[in-house]
């Protein structure tokens, strides 16, 4: 198929948080299906073994793991940089979904998650009993903040986790 239809337009910076198998396979989706600016797409992921597919198509890298510790610095710039809306596609393992949705929140980004992830640590974390650190706990967290920013003053305008009912998903947690 050389002609693929195009669904929307991304008017303003892209982040893509995570470029394992499952970035690798939205990339082209992006590409094929929105318009948007190649020179304000940015890809974040520890690794750089695949960095070539980023380079040929002319979107920056940053190699850098997304941490508590550096998230809202790394990210927030890429983010408000420009005119726009921003958009968060977080792919990654071992980063918090809620505090980069708190971020998305605060920057008016449109966010998309493949799944209610916690920050590295969280499940082995002895400081927190059993039942504090389990999907269930997470899940309310989740829903919480969620719950709690619909009825704020200032409206996200979306975030949203694929949920394990929609077709093709792997999530088991909600």
């Amino acid at each position: 198929m050389s002609q693929w239809p195009v669904h929307g337009a991304i008017t303003g910076p892209i982040v893509l948080i995570g470029f394992g198998s499952i970035g690798r396979g939205v990339l082209p989706l992006i590409e094929r299906h929105f318009k948007f600016d190649k020179s304000r797409f940015t890809v974040i992921d520890p690794e750089d073994k695949d960095r070539h597919l980023l380079d040929e198509r002319g979107i920056a890298f940053i190699k850098e793991a997304v941490r508590p510790d550096n998230f809202v610095d790394l990210l927030k710039p890429l983010l408000t940089k420009g005119g726009g809306q921003p958009f968060i596609v977080n792919l990654s393992v071992d980063v918090s979904s809620t505090a980069i949705m708190r971020l998305a929140h605060e920057t008016g980004a449109l966010y998309v998650d493949t799944v209610a992830e916690p920050w590295v640590g969280f499940y082995t974390d002895t400081r927190l009993t059993l039942s504090e650190r389990s999907n269930y706990a997470l899940r309310e967290g989740f829903s919480t903040f969620a719950a709690r920013s619909a009825r704020g003053r200032r409206r996200s305008p979306a975030a949203a986790p694929i949920p394990a009912w929609c077709p093709g998903s792997s999530n088991a947690r909600f």
